[in-house]
């Protein structure tokens, strides 16, 4: 048994922690916690955000578009009045799309409804669209110091091995949840969640480096050997192998950019008109049911999105203005919350605000093929000097 926990049962839920476990903990933060951004303007919608763009997405990658975002929405209001798309596109290179999504109307009913006063309840900060008991907890307690303990993925890792808890998955979060709040520094909340995750963001790793690590001697787990094998190890899903061909359809107008929620991918955001190639486990995409020949341009790209590993394509159609139509049509009557719009070729990163449309003409390039759209107007320019 560890000097830091003492209980009765093993099988209890509810541990008593020595306070010198906390303290020890709290003193390893303040003196080797990194120096992020977001550390430094604490407010409730810092925080949030900051939480919001770590969901699924490592610090590193967070960090300069952290910076990029809260320069142009500095605060609540800012956020609400902007439009979704601009969002969007200061979003590019987070993905998961619908965070944003999420993050936007939850500050446009806190402007609306709250006056842009973050609320200091749980339930009032729960009825926040996005937030859920993990950000709502991590506001409150880092922003407001209020006694609120946090489990994430870090968090579950570092108190399963503290108390030797077996169990992971969902069903174990109930538990885990009791013990977090058990351990729960009350003097200084916002401190003791984040130190909690810094440990198991740095330290308490998947292999970890117990040499390192302030709560050493109070770890049951490494008191008995096992703390490589708790929490119990999940069995990854399989990844999916997909291909999916992405075609550059070219009007009059520009590139034609498609949106709406019923599709498998890009539900949120604009995107070049996608298909599915060979074997998959879905069903086709009627809005592309259409007997057209589309020019196959040679080039692929690789991409991964949740459990889908994504070999890419690219087929290219020039349509003249019957053409169009036909398929603007075709598509409302096929899907009727279908939006589209235009873009010119150097604009694509911003208005398909993914990674893959980098990798689309990061592909053109490599391959030195005339880029969609610029045949036209290069024609175009050399009879105006004419």
């Amino acid at each position: 048994m560890s000097a830091g926990l003492k209980r009765k049962d093993p099988n209890q839920e509810v541990h008593e922690f020595d306070p010198n476990t906390n303290r020890k903990l709290r003193n390893w933060f303040v003196r080797e916690k990194r120096d992020l951004p977001f550390r430094k303007n604490r407010t409730p919608y810092s925080t949030w955000v900051s939480e919001i763009m770590l969901q699924q997405t490592r610090v590193a990658a967070m960090l300069p578009l952290y910076e990029k975002f809260m320069n142009r929405f500095p605060n609540p209001v800012d956020l609400a009045a902007a439009e979704e798309e601009e969002v969007f596109r200061y979003w590019q290179g987070l993905g998961y799309y619908s965070r944003a999504k999420n993050l936007l109307a939850g500050v446009r009913k806190l402007v609306n409804e709250f006056d842009g006063e973050f609320p200091k309840t749980l339930d009032e900060t729960l009825s926040l669209p996005g937030i859920g008991p993990y950000t709502a907890r991590a506001i409150l307690s880092i922003s407001y110091n209020l006694p609120f303990a946090v489990l994430d993925g870090n968090a579950k890792r570092v108190l399963s091995r503290l108390v030797m808890f077996r169990e992971s998955g969902p069903k174990a979060d109930s538990t885990l949840q009791k013990i977090a709040d058990s351990f729960l520094n009350q003097d200084f909340p916002g401190d003791h969640n984040e130190a909690v995750m810094e440990l198991g963001a740095r330290i308490c790793i998947p292999k970890p480096l117990c040499t390192q690590c302030p709560l050493q001697t109070d770890c049951i787990a490494y008191q008995n050997g096992v703390q490589e094998s708790i929490p119990e190890t999940e069995k990854k899903k399989k990844e999916i192998p997909l291909n999916i061909r992405f075609y550059v359809l070219k009007g009059k107008q520009g590139i034609l950019l498609i949106r709406y929620p019923e599709r498998r991918f890009f539900k949120t955001i604009y995107s070049l008109p996608f298909s599915f190639e060979g074997q998959n486990p879905y069903e086709p995409d009627p809005v592309l049911h259409w007997d057209l020949s589309a020019s196959d341009l040679g080039i692929k790209f690789k991409h991964t999105i949740t459990h889908h590993k994504i070999q890419g394509f690219v087929s290219e159609i020039q349509l003249d203005t019957k053409v169009e139509k036909e398929i603007l049509e075709n598509f409302r009557k096929i899907r009727p919350s279908i939006e589209t719009k235009y873009c010119e070729w150097k604009d694509l990163e911003t208005e398909f605000p993914s990674s893959i449309a980098r990798k689309i003409k990061q592909a053109f390039s490599k391959q030195e093929v005339i880029l969609p759209g610029l045949e036209a107007k290069t024609s175009s320019s050399k009879r105006k000097s004419k």
